[in-house]
């Protein structure tokens, strides 16, 4: 077992050596390339003023004093402008060379295999030694300590003489070995206390940052970092010390962020302090912590919370342009680390605190970023990213704080409040933050217990519940962020409006459907039968009704302010709500025992609903006629175009509007024959009741036919009165109906006599309406109306 940590102690020291030395080497290069680069770009006249200018005869003041006066006259020349130089191309690629390839092998590769077979061959001699009894264990451990010592003076030797990559190797290797030693003093032989060990691994850690600022190598400084992080591990005896563990952790932390400080290059540092610090915190959290731990946990939690955090403060009042990503990062990860933290602590034992902490922690975010702000008085990445902590945070808090409909109403006014922040500072993610906060907030809208039926249904109250306040406040919200974003210059603006207003379009449909569902569930709560399919039936119609005068004022606001959205809505739900009544008809009234020919909620409703449609038909021709009046005169005698939606409109309202009344008379005549069918047709029914239950039946299918004539001629007539072509097309089209059906159904089901009636009064109203088209053609094909004018 010992062997095996041996072996993978040093294999890990060879690898982050390796890795760390080619980063080392691209740093330099990239430094290197920097330098030259500036040296190309400064202007030949910044450079002839540099150390030789106070030698030039040219600044001489007598010179000066003798000069002939320039002429006011003559035109003074000016110095052309030097132009910048276009940075050089890219080295090409090649592969290398074979004096190339034996200078890696020979130079770099044989080093670090040379030292790692050193390391091995003293630890199977000691090994050898150890196991024969040659040497006390506290020889063994002076041996190993003289090793390391040795290759540290041969690294160094090596160093003077040029030879930095196979120094690098030397000393890696021998700050291994003390690792590996001051860890078998306490581990293997206990020699040592603990005290003594840690203290005895934390010189070895400043011995190996030591080494890496004398001799610049990146590699020997991640070396000390993993030594300085692995010791807690090696020197672990099962029993848990927080104090002592979190306050080696935090001054190696802090060691390691100052070494940062001194060499910028060593960044890398940085993430690897964080993932390590971090990492020793959970592991102990998951093992060892309990809840007496909690204050002094909260406390070291945040010095390591802190040291980062002061760092992130640091470069931010003295910004660079290198490495930002990076730190960027690092910084998030601290704050979501910290706050995970943080969590996990309260929820465990202070649940109830755990949006406050949230919300402590965001203010200190904000209050940081206004201060950096102040300081330095522009908008970097770096309170961009304090500000977006900051909000993450208060909606975080909130969620934890609220939930259901509550959660969503404080989440839309949070978003609007974004939004108006946003909008005053010019701060554009602090209004993107406010529109994904609104499509978060949507989406837990609909997927919110509750949201689509309420419960328990039986304290539902229309209106007066916290439903219908987060749906409307979360619509108003989208509304006034669609105004909002045609105030601002944004390259998705408006896509984003257009999605904006689309969304409180849906929100207000959904919420007036689901408030009239579970009014009428409520009511049918306590009902059965008759009364309970009466309530059922009046709710298909109600649906349509509440569609309809939703979408009307929409529809209009939409047509006159050219807000395509909102018309685009305004007609979709019109059009469902005329088709969702035509669907409504093709089913029998419920119950049908209380059925009044035009006298119920279906007719009633129709009605209402009709009068809704044709008053936006209205309202469309008005429009239609008030564009091509100011038109005109931009026309110049051209043929007017007419806006698609419109042309769409005229045609696709007035079509459904005749189906509609079509299929309302259609039903209002069934329902009237099947009332009086259902109240003959009884289990013990003689056969006189039979006959008049047939003949109800035959006078049932010839009244439809009648009624369809009848609608049929009604349309044609006014089809040639307003000269509309389209309800003169759809009057044909229902006179062909009524000839397939008493053709194909009238003529086989119906007795003689009816059979002679519905074939008269067929050939009379066609007959009148071919008398019509022959003393009206001249009104009718002289003057034609366009296709799509229905009235």
């Amino acid at each position: 077992m010992e062997m095996f940590l041996f072996l993978l102690l040093t294999i890990l020291v060879l690898v982050f050596i390796r890795k760390v030395n080619e980063l080392s080497k691209r740093v330099d290069y990239l430094q290197t390339e920097l330098l030259r680069r500036q040296q190309t770009v400064m202007p030949p006249a910044a450079a002839a003023g540099m150390p030789h200018a106070a030698e030039s005869p040219a600044a001489s003041p007598a010179i000066i004093s003798e000069a002939t006066p320039i002429s006011p006259k003559a035109p003074q020349a000016q110095t052309p402008p030097i132009p910048k130089p276009l940075p050089p191309p890219p080295p090409p690629k090649h592969s290398r060379t074979r004096a190339e390839w034996e200078a890696l092998v020979g130079g770099k590769l044989l080093n670090r295999i040379g030292a790692f077979a050193l390391i091995l061959g003293v630890g199977f001699f000691l090994k050898y030694a150890f196991d024969n009894n040659w040497l006390s264990e506290t020889m063994r451990v002076l041996i190993g300590a003289a090793i390391g010592a040795g290759l540290l003076v041969l690294g160094n030797r090596s160093h003077h003489k040029g030879l930095q990559i196979f120094s690098q190797g030397l000393i890696g290797a021998g700050l291994a070995i003390f690792y590996l030693s001051v860890y078998a003093s306490f581990n293997f032989y206990h020699l040592v206390p603990q005290t003594v060990a840690l203290v005895m691994m934390a010189g070895v850690t400043v011995l190996a940052f030591w080494q890496a600022f004398v001799y610049d190598s990146l590699a020997i400084s991640v070396l000390g970092w993993a030594g300085g992080f692995l010791t807690p591990v090696m020197l672990s005896t099962g029993t848990a010390n927080e104090v002592g563990l979190f306050t080696y952790v935090a001054l190696l932390s802090a060691g390691l962020l100052a070494v940062t400080l001194k060499n910028e290059a060593w960044v890398i540092l940085e993430p690897l302090t964080l993932a390590g610090m971090y990492l020793v915190y959970f592991i102990w959290f998951a093992d060892d912590y309990t809840e007496s731990d909690f204050a002094l946990t909260i406390f070291f939690l945040t010095i390591f919370w802190g040291l980062f955090f002061s760092l992130e403060v640091r470069h931010a009042l003295r910004p660079t342009a290198v490495f930002n990503v990076p730190r960027q990062i690092v910084a998030g990860l601290n704050a979501a680390l910290y706050y995970l933290g943080m969590a996990a602590l309260f929820e465990d034992r202070h649940e109830d605190w755990t949006s406050a902490m949230t919300l402590a922690l965001g203010a200190v975010y904000f209050i940081t970023m206004a201060a950096i702000k102040r300081r330095t008085s522009s908008e970097t990445s770096t309170t961009t990213r304090l500000t977006l902590t900051a909000i993450i945070l208060l909606v975080i808090a909130t969620a934890i704080e609220f939930s259901g409909f509550k959660l969503i109403i404080f989440w839309s006014l949070e978003a609007l409040a974004l939004l108006a922040c946003g909008r005053r500072w010019r701060l554009s993610h602090v209004w993107q933050s406010g529109l994904a906060l609104i499509g978060i907030s949507v989406y837990a809208l609909l997927f919110t217990n509750g949201a689509l039926a309420y419960q328990p249904i039986s304290e539902f109250k229309l209106v007066l519940n916290q439903r219908f306040l987060a749906f409307a406040i979360l619509a108003a919200t989208c509304f006034t962020a669609a105004r909002f974003m045609k105030t601002i210059e944004h390259k998705q603006g408006g896509l984003l409006q257009i999605c904006l207003h689309y969304a409180w379009c849906v929100l207000l449909f959904i919420l007036f459907t689901v408030e009239t569902n579970d009014i009428f569930a409520k009511l049918m709560l306590n009902t059965t039968g008759q009364a309970q399919a009466h309530l059922g039936s009046i709710l298909g119609y109600t649906f349509a009704t509440v569609w309809a005068f939703f979408a009307l004022p929409v529809t209009l606001a939409g047509m006159r302010q050219k807000m395509f959205p909102l018309l685009y809505s305004g007609l979709a739900i019109l059009s469902l709500a005329l088709i969702w009544a035509v669907l409504q008809t093709l089913g029998q009234f419920k119950p049908l025992s209380d059925f009044a020919l035009l006298i119920n909620h279906r007719f009633l409703l129709s009605m209402v609903l009709l009068a809704a449609a044709l008053f936006l038909l209205r309202e469309a021709s008005r429009f239609d006629k008030f564009t091509a009046s100011q038109d005109n005169e931009s026309l110049a005698g051209k043929e007017k175009q007419r806006p698609a939606w419109l042309k769409w409109l005229l045609i696709g309202i007035p079509t459904i509007i005749v189906l509609f009344v079509f299929g309302l008379f259609t039903a209002e005549t069934r329902d009237y024959f099947d009332r009086a069918i259902s109240l003959l047709n009884r289990p013990d029914t003689s056969a006189d009741i039979s006959q008049k239950i047939e003949q109800l039946r035959n006078l049932k299918q010839l009244s439809v036919s009648g009624v369809w004539l009848l609608y049929s001629i009604a349309l044609m007539a006014i089809g040639i009165w307003r000269r509309a072509q389209g309800l003169r097309l759809l009057a044909i089209g229902i006179f062909g109906i009524t000839i397939l059906k008493i053709f194909l159904y009238d003529l086989s089901f119906l007795s003689t006599l009816y059979r002679i009636f519905a074939f008269l009064g067929l050939g009379l109203i066609l007959l009148l309406v071919s008398y019509l088209y022959q003393k009206y053609k001249t009104i009718i094909f002289d003057a034609p109306a366009k296709p799509e004018e229905m009235g």
